[in-house]
This record gives C-alpha cells, structure tokens and sequence, in this order.
C-alpha cells in the first residue's frame, strides 16, 4: 500500500493509461480496446477522500475525456497553462494533445470516459484538411462532441452489427471537431461529388462477399475510389442508406437467413456475420429485432 503523500499509479498494461499518478488509485476503472491501437477506459471512483489528483506526464498519445463534475472546483494546469472550474455536475469534453503535461485537482466523486489515441491518429482521419497538430481543449459543452465520445464508448463496451463502422465514422467526426474546421465548407463539396453505377455496384457486392470480415469505411471508401469524407455522403445518396445502416441490414438479413436453417450453430452464424463473440451478436440481434438468435430460430426454422 502506497504511503501517505506517494502517488499511485493504475496497472492496466498500457503505458499511456499507467503512467498517470494519482493521490488515490482509481478503484473502479473498465477498459476496453479497439483497433489501431485504441483504448477506451472509464473511471466512476477515484478513491476515498474528497477531492484528488491526477498528473498525466508529456506522453505520446492523445487523450480526449468526457467528465461528470462532482460538484466541487477543479484546479490544473495543462501544458503550463493554469486554469480553475467551477463547480458543477456537467458533463464537458476535454483534450490532451500528445506532447502536453498535465495536472488537475477535483472531487473524487467525478466520473469519466477516457479514450486514448495514438499520436497522429485523429490528424490522419481528416487527411489534407487538418493542421499537424490539434489544441488543447478543456471542459467544453459541445454537446456534438459529447455524443459522440458517449456513442463511442456504447459502440465499443456494447458492440452492435456494425460497430466498427460507427466508431469509425464518429472518430472522423471527432476530429474534424477538434480540428476547428469549417462544416459547411466540407458538406458544399461533398454536394457535388456523385459515385457512378459501376462503383457503386463494385462496392455492394463487396460488401456481400465480405460480411463475415471487419468492414470500415477507409477499406469501402478504397473499394469506390473516392476519399473518406466523401464516401459515406454519396453513399447514402445513392442507395437511401448510411455504409453501417446498409452493413447492419445486409448482416441482419444473413444472420436471420442461417437462422432459419438447422445446420449452423448460432455461433457459427456470429462468426458468418462478422461476430467472433457469440455474446455480442446475441446481444446486437436482439437489439435489433427484439429477441435472442436462438428465440428467432425457435420461431421462424424452417
């Protein structure tokens, strides 16, 4: 047990999460990881005092936060600016640029959700159209930015049919944020960009022949020969459907089509579908047509 005074740090395996000392090791911290060496981790108790502290040293990953305020001030500095927060019980987003030390005192009743990213990964997401380097951000109530790190956090904990689709898009979203670019700008181009017939074909039949597979948008974007930004735009304008809405009924109608079938067992059908857990297609589809695979298969076999 650490002494009165010595810091304390978490013992996840992950050196951008360990790394931070805190006065009180945090006493319940869930983790959950995502390709390209994404980690998302939240924290819902920081010890057993009142108030605490965090000192995250000039690491080499990008940290973006979503905290619930515990209703008491926050006092830091980040990258050797200091400020103060005033008390509250609100949810703000908050980012920590690779490159950047810092330090805040708060109220161990806080909660957050933490993902990390390894550096140059958000920049790279909007290509040609970002800086090199994204600001620092603290406690911001932008609420397009807290969705997106609250659906983030559900697609990972909670994987649906297409959730590496969904993450993918919100993260692009993220950046562009963080970024500071200008939407309208984008959306303007975007407006004249179209996908012809050939290509699009190309790609649904992609998509069919690939269901049991990872599928992302920079690979279908690489399938249409047409830029990430642009792809999930004209996507959608030419069939009606967003990749993941369209993704998630294709591996819908497939997983209910074995279904129907008595020679595959339901975790076969996950894996046919793109799930290499049985307990997480089980969960997707019974989100999606309200009940289990194998209540389905009780139902409608034939």
């Amino acid at each position: 047990m650490a002494g009165i005074g010595q810091v304390q740090h978490t013992h996840t395996g992950y050196q951008a999460i360990d790394c931070v000392a805190y006065a009180h090791v945090p006493a319940a911290l869930s983790l959950v990881t995502a390709p390209r060496d994404i980690v998302l981790y939240r924290i819902v108790d920081y010890g057993p005092t009142r108030t605490t502290s965090a000192d995250r040293p000039a690491d080499d990953h990008d940290l973006l936060l979503l905290t619930r305020g515990s209703g008491v001030p926050a006092y830091g500095n980040m990258a050797g600016h200091r400020y103060t927060v005033a008390p509250n019980r609100d949810l703000r987003a908050s980012f920590v640029p690779n490159g950047a030390d810092s330090h805040i005192e708060f109220g161990s009743s806080a909660k957050s959700i933490n993902l990390v990213f390894p550096r140059g990964f958000l920049g790279g997401l909007v290509e040609d159209r970002a800086r090199s380097h994204i600001d620092p951000l603290l406690f911001s109530d932008n609420s397009a930015l807290i969705g997106l790190i609250s659906l983030i956090e559900l697609e990972l904990f909670r994987p649906g049919l297409v959730a590496d689709l969904v993450a993918e898009q919100a993260m692009r979203s993220m950046a562009l944020i963080l970024s500071g670019l200008d939407p309208n700008g984008f959306l303007a181009e975007s407006e004249r960009i179209t996908i012809p017939p050939v290509r699009l074909k190309r790609v649904i039949d992609f998509i069919e022949a690939n269901l049991a597979e990872p599928l992302t948008l920079e690979l279908l974007a690489h399938v249409a020969g047409l830029s990430v930004f642009h792809f999930a735009r004209v996507f959608h304008k030419a069939t009606g459907y967003s990749p993941y809405r369209y993704v998630s009924e294709r591996r819908l109608l497939r997983a209910q089509r074995l279904l129907m079938a008595h020679d595959m067992a339901v975790q076969d059908v996950a894996l046919a579908c793109g799930f290499p857990r049985h307990a997480n297609f089980s969960a997707a589809f019974a989100r999606a047509r309200g009940m289990s695979p194998s209540r389905y298969r009780a139902a409608f076999a034939l």
